[in-house]
């Protein structure tokens, strides 16, 4: 169970949720894209998912009544995963060098991406599956493994040894706030106030919720619960106001990761809606 789960079981839980009107039941999350579709078709109104797994549900699915409200994580996470001894520092350090990955769309599809977006070589794909590749990374099969950085305490105990990130640090949304069509904005307003209460009360203690994790997934490890939340805090606290986007950073993230997963270019306002977006002026307001 990733960290950044911690601040919003903590608020449906203890009533930092119903401090700004809303009764809250957190739902365990479907499989990637599937979340998108719940929503789409009722049986939520809100989920928290990845900008590509958004993507991925518009590809497999076609036009959907459910759009992104808020942007969470601010800097895109996308990372390579490295053996802690190596010397693999900066994005350079991976250029041309192994990946391990599988396929052509996915967290790889994005690493390729992003090296190429900062104008170095893509990597030499080894094929591994995903479950695979802490092993064949401590085997030194790789060079890295393509990821998210608050991922590697969970991969440092899948391959028996210190990992850490090298960060591309992509300006792309990385993940947000996605609401139904049918949500009327007002409620959209206190959810995305609710989000952004939970996640400011989690930076000052991130301690927050463990208790909670504990009871609803008694084999989540708390310790890398908090490990990874503070791995992923510096994309979420960018100094840009929490949960703020804006129309311009919408289409560059579009535009980033469908050059990374391919299929048809999407109209932006598709993507995010918006009348619910808060830009940066509005979020400080």
């Amino acid at each position: 169970m990733p960290g950044h789960h911690l601040p919003y079981l903590a608020a449906a839980a203890d009533g930092l949720f119903a401090e700004f009107g809303l009764d809250v039941d957190v739902l365990d999350p479907a499989s990637g894209p599937e979340n998108v579709r719940r929503v789409a078709t009722g049986g939520s109104e809100f989920c928290l998912t990845s900008v590509g797994h958004y993507l991925t549900a518009r590809e497999r699915y076609g036009d959907l009544p459910a759009r992104f409200v808020s942007a969470i994580v601010q800097r895109h996470p996308i990372s390579g995963l490295v053996a802690a001894e190596s010397d693999f520092r900066t994005p350079a350090d991976l250029s041309g060098r192994r990946v391990g990955g599988s396929g052509s769309k996915g967290l790889l599809a994005e690493y390729q991406a992003a090296l190429e977006h900062l104008g170095l070589d893509r990597g030499e794909v080894v094929e591994t599956e995903y479950g695979a590749a802490p092993a064949a990374l401590a085997r030194g099969d790789i060079d890295a493994l393509p990821d998210f950085i608050d991922l590697v305490p969970r991969t440092s105990l899948q391959s028996g040894m210190p990992v850490r990130a090298v960060h591309f640090g992509i300006n792309a949304y990385g993940h947000g706030l996605v609401a139904g069509d049918i949500v009327d904005l007002e409620t959209v307003r206190l959810m995305q106030d609710g989000l952004v209460a939970a996640i400011e009360r989690q930076r000052q203690d991130p301690t927050i919720g463990l208790d909670i994790l504990a009871r609803r997934y008694p084999d989540a490890d708390p310790g890398m619960a908090v490990d990874g939340w503070e791995m992923g805090e510096p994309g979420i606290f960018t100094g840009a106001p929490v949960g703020s986007s804006t129309p311009e950073g919408w289409a560059s993230t579009i535009s980033f990761l469908v050059k990374a997963h391919g299929g048809a270019a999407l109209a932006p306002e598709s993507v995010y809606r918006p009348e619910a977006i808060r830009s940066p002026e509005e979020a400080h307001a």
